[in-house]
């Protein structure tokens, strides 16, 4: 995914915003190097990103961070970081049916130790099927179907062209290495849970969310509001 779902989006927030758009690395047309991909490293991009292009340009304006799915949670992750405080990096977090984890009702979040034999068992196997998974995902037919189930609502922005902007970053030499290090890494989420992040946020939440959205339910919205009760919220439709 990048940039380019948001066409649509960025000519009309420009009309009365300075509006800046990147893809995180490993994603479309970012830079995609063989590095351990955490939550972290994209934390540290949205802020270094601010503090070196967004804040020269915007001569003191407030800044905003939005972003949906993995890029809402980035959007999060580097709004509730001290460093976006301290160096009043951002003044506000938008998500859009963003991704991640919260903690167990139960608050159980340990792991059972594995033996070396079964990690690397375990690591031969994901890989194998991960691998897969990457070669029949990366086709047009594949990408389109995947494409209408997460616009339920408006099948006609599932085109030719947005079936392209994905396809395309697959072809890169270091695609498959980096697919199975994300979804490896963060399949299952990032390791850091949503809970702790909202604990630490210190500037305005606005969620605005897709209630069709096949993946992230609005029950994560709820979940949201119940840990920060001052976040504002808007169902979307469409």
């Amino acid at each position: 995914a990048s940039v380019y779902h948001w066409r649509y989006n960025i000519p009309v927030l420009a009309r009365k915003f300075n509006v800046f758009a990147i893809d995180l690395l490993g994603f479309g047309l970012s830079d995609k190097p063989i590095i351990d991909y955490t939550a972290d490293i994209w934390r540290d991009q949205v802020l270094d990103f601010a503090k070196e292009v967004v804040l020269p340009f915007s001569h003191n304006q407030p800044c905003v961070v939005a972003g949906n799915s993995l890029g809402g949670f980035t959007a999060l992750y580097a709004a509730s970081d001290s460093r976006a405080v301290n160096e009043q990096l951002v003044n506000g977090c938008i998500l859009l049916n963003a991704a991640g984890r919260f903690r167990p009702v139960d608050g159980n979040v340990e792991e059972k130790p594995q033996s070396a034999i079964v990690r690397k068992i375990t690591e031969v196997l994901q890989r194998f099927v991960i691998g897969l998974s990457f070669i029949y995902t990366k086709q047009p037919l594949r990408i389109e179907q995947v494409l209408r189930q997460v616009y339920p609502v408006n099948q006609s922005a599932v085109d030719s062209e947005l079936v392209a902007s994905i396809q395309h970053p697959a072809q890169d030499d270091n695609a498959a290495e980096v697919f199975y290090r994300v979804i490896s890494r963060n399949g299952a989420g990032p390791s850091v849970f949503v809970d702790d992040l909202l604990a630490a946020l210190k500037v305005p939440l606005l969620l605005l969310w897709g209630i069709q959205d096949p993946w992230i339910r609005p029950k994560a919205a709820e979940r949201i509001q119940e840990l920060f009760p001052g976040a504002q919220r808007v169902d979307v439709l469409a």
